[in-house]
């Protein structure tokens, strides 16, 4: 449950619960989000930040659609 979706007069009551939901608010979504998790020993965050952030496409690619995205090279293996 995300509490965008709760009226805020049904939101708690108490003053630090109420504080940490709005820790975490990000309009318009409020506290929708999705999160990655990585857990694991050695885990070279730089190196990682970096291969997600290479998956992110440009501005310019975001904007061209899905005609143009589908024209980009596919780094996966093709699934049998």
């Amino acid at each position: 449950m995300f509490w965008k979706a709760v009226p805020e007069a049904h939101w708690p009551e108490d003053p630090e619960y109420r504080e940490a939901i709005l820790d975490q608010w990000q309009e318009p979504f409020g506290d929708m989000r999705q999160e990655l998790v990585f857990i694991g020993q050695h885990l070279n965050e730089s190196r990682m930040r970096q291969a997600l952030d290479d998956c992110l496409l440009s501005d310019d690619e975001l904007a061209a659609g899905m005609a143009h995205w589908q024209t980009l090279p596919d780094p996966f293996p093709a699934w049998h």
